[in-house]
């Protein structure tokens, strides 16, 4: 028999082997078209109500087990080009998970068609594809078989894979002894040494230890420096931020919003609050407000970018609307500069909607607060939604930024005012209060040498 026409042809230079391993699997990735595509996925799962455990019990009941109908996704499109990193965020239940298994094929979709183009690893559950009666040696070529590597291509990746698990102790012992992290270290090291196309990561990264994990991270941002696709579910906001260029939010099994991270996080730091209670599924988000400006006024109503300690703020939103609404609401949170969550308001909150209006109808807000911070630069994002908070119709990462100015007598995050005062004993003043400074601590070292 003849030798296949991809392995009669060898080429010496780096990189060949890999070129051949993606020809013989049948993956060869077309740069033309998206790496994934999703069109309209919907799967559902069936909630058991007093399901009978045996035949015994349900002859005796004679009945049909109850159950309810889940929709864990409901009609979820989307396309991802190739070297888009992308981060899928939402609540507990949203659909993100069940997501990543449709696209690695774990799960057929109920409805619905998906399309990946290059090979594709994935780490998706802690321990998803190990044996456990198997080493650890055994279930690095088990799943580098599963991903299409030759024995040769995985010998040649096993130090490697080894090294970065940090598990050559225990190459040798059954899987099933190894801890939580161990699992999710040997799975991450072999997803991402197989040179995969595009690359599905699951949240169990958060299992593994602070030292795995910023390794784990600069692996990521190395493999989207090469211009590789990968997705990723994360509850790390502020890693999601650093890792990834767009967000794709799922609340309740469907697209909430799909665009820039930036947006995409602060949109679900403003749903965080508004999903304290269920409601029922919800209709596709529409634009159906524009936010024509957005600025900062102080207290002459003049633009402000840098304001006095606990000085009063009016945040000023102009709507424009581009079909009938007959109300909405308007939202704003405060963030640090390192992206830490300080304060969020709804004008439905305080009993307030705007509207009704027409089409091409304008609105102006203003919102007024107290900035009862210290010195820093902080971000305001700005977003539009119907009065349930469930449907977004417009939203601007930070959409407006200021400054505070320092204070006299304090140091840290928040003014809390504080004033002192001696009720017994002497005191004198001492001028004007001076900042925060270094403690003089020669003087306090004397001070406790003399007894």
């Amino acid at each position: 028999m003849g030798e296949r026409p991809d392995r009669a042809v060898t080429d010496p230079r780096p990189g060949s082997e890999r070129r051949t391993l993606h020809q013989l699997a049948g993956v060869e990735p077309d740069p033309t078209r998206p790496a994934i595509v999703a069109e309209r996925l919907t799967e559902s799962f069936r909630l058991y109500h007093e399901r009978p455990t045996g035949i015994k019990e349900r002859l005796y009941r004679l009945r049909r087990s109850s159950f309810t109908d889940f929709h864990a996704l409901e009609d979820v499109s989307f396309a991802v080009e190739h070297g888009e990193s992308v981060a899928v965020i939402g609540h507990n239940g949203s659909g993100k998970s069940t997501l990543l298994k449709l696209l690695a094929r774990i799960l057929p979709p109920d409805q619905g068609t998906v399309m990946t183009n290059g090979r594709v690893a994935s780490l998706l559950e802690l321990g998803a594809g190990f044996h456990g009666d198997l080493t650890g040696r055994e279930n690095i070529y088990l799943n580098g078989a599963i991903l299409g590597l030759s024995r040769a291509a995985i010998d040649e990746r096993f130090d490697e894979i080894v090294d970065f698990a940090g598990v050559r102790h225990l190459l040798d012992t059954a899987v099933r002894t190894y801890s939580s992290g161990l699992y999710v270290r040997l799975g991450f090291a072999i997803a991402v040494t197989v040179d995969p196309d595009i690359l599905l990561v699951d949240e169990v990264l958060a299992v593994g230890d602070v030292e795995f994990q910023e390794r784990s991270f600069e692996r990521m941002r190395s493999f989207r420096d090469a211009g590789k696709t990968f997705m990723l579910v994360s509850h790390d906001l502020e890693g999601v931020r650093e890792l990834c260029d767009r967000a794709i939010v799922l609340d309740r099994g469907r697209v909430a919003f799909d665009g820039r991270v930036n947006e995409g996080v602060a949109l679900y730091r403003q749903r965080i609050a508004a999903a304290a209670t269920p409601a029922a599924p919800r209709t596709s988000d529409v634009r159906r407000v524009r936010i024509e400006e957005v600025s900062l006024l102080g207290a002459d109503n003049a633009p402000v970018a840098e304001v006095p300690p606990s000085a009063g703020v009016t945040l000023r939103v102009k709507l424009h609307a581009l079909e009938p609404v007959e109300a909405c609401s308007v939202g704003f949170t405060v963030s640090r500069a390192d992206g830490t969550h300080l304060y969020e308001a709804h004008t439905t909150w305080q009993g307030l909607g705007i509207g009704p209006l027409n089409t091409g109808d304008e609105a102006t807000v203003d919102v007024r607060f107290v900035a009862n911070l210290l010195a820093g630069r902080y971000a305001v994002a700005v977003s539009v939604t119907d009065t349930t908070g469930r449907e977004t119709w417009a939203v601007q990462a930070e959409a407006a930024r200021f400054g505070v100015q320092p204070a006299a007598g304090g140091a840290g995050l928040v003014n809390l005012a504080a004033r002192a005062s001696v009720s017994e004993g002497p005191a004198r003043r001492l001028g004007d209060a001076p900042g925060p400074g270094p403690i003089p601590l020669p003087r306090l070292q004397r001070r406790r040498n003399r007894g």
